[in-house]
């Protein structure tokens, strides 16, 4: 049993990991924003952290990672009335510790040297540092989530991932879909809005196995 155990723990690869998140918000209550009349955009952010991998079995492996990972949206609206013509922009930035683990199957493909691969996986997440941006023509302002000024961030949000990579020797890269199961925030009046990320990763690993 002893020797099991060292073989598999020789078996997990640490390394660093980091890119660009695309990140954007998604949900019935953004489609309500959008129809009516409000411009949602995405924010390119950032995502970095340390990441692991371990062999279960012939070209099957568990990804986990620890992240920081940034999150967030604009949304631009426009309000009229008979006097004066208003616009509105929120910027929204929730920045999160980031806990995902995907089971990751690799292609086996002997000729090459690139080893392309394919995971899924689901995600804990909990906001560390989060506040928005509220813009009224020219006038802006800073303000933290809560029910007065907005709504309660979530204090746990689970997600699921899905990530598509290809690997050379001890460099990765890998293009990661990820989208919230449950409401970013806790409230009863937006209880449908959902992190909706795609991100653009690369890493390596370093040479020793734990």
């Amino acid at each position: 049993v002893a020797g099991l155990q060292s073989q598999t723990l020789t078996q997990v690869k640490l390394g660093v990991i980091g890119g660009l998140n695309f990140a954007n918000f998604s949900g019935d209550d953004i489609e309500d924003l959008d129809d009516e009349g409000f411009d949602i955009e995405g924010r390119t952010l950032g995502h970095i952290g340390i990441i692991g991998r371990a062999a279960i079995a012939q070209n099957l492996a568990l990804q986990g990672e620890i992240t920081f990972s940034m999150n967030g949206s604009k949304w631009e609206g426009i309000i009229c009335n008979e006097y004066d013509i208003t616009i509105m922009n929120w910027t929204h930035s929730i920045n999160m510790l980031q806990l995902p683990v995907s089971a990751i199957y690799t292609l086996n493909l002997p000729e090459l040297a690139i080893k392309p691969y394919l995971g899924a996986g689901l995600s804990a997440s909990i906001p560390v540092s989060s506040g928005f941006s509220l813009k009224l023509n020219e006038e802006e302002k800073d303000f933290d989530y809560n029910d007065e000024n907005f709504a309660e961030l979530s204090s746990f949000v689970l997600g699921y991932q899905l990530n598509l990579g290809m690997e050379y020797e001890k460099y990765f890269c890998e293009l990661r879909y990820e989208r919230s199961i449950t409401p970013v925030f806790d409230n009863k009046y937006i209880d449908d809005v959902f992190y909706k990320n795609i991100k653009l990763l690369v890493g390596f690993r370093f040479d020793s196995n734990f």
